[in-house]
């Protein structure tokens, strides 16, 4: 999952939860088994979410070439 946002206007409004949910629904529906978040700002949201922090070996091989280390983006990993 990348790219989640929510403008300030509406962060008291359920609507990030909502927009994680969707997403998790739609990983379910295509088979997939674990969600993947790569964050710099909101680790603490998605841990309160039930995700665990992660090691880039545990990303799928595709995305770990594309990692950027510069970024030092945090892991986190959620079973479906």
């Amino acid at each position: 999952m990348a790219c989640v946002a929510v403008h300030p206007d509406y962060r008291s409004s359920s609507r990030g939860d909502m927009l994680l949910q969707r997403v998790a629904a739609q990983a379910r529906q295509q088979g997939l088994k674990k969600l993947f978040v790569l964050t710099t700002h909101s680790i603490h949201w998605f841990q309160e979410r039930g995700f665990q922090p992660a090691e880039v070996e545990m990303l799928p091989k595709r995305k770990q070439e594309l990692y950027n280390y510069q970024r030092r983006s945090k892991i986190l990993v959620i079973d479906l």
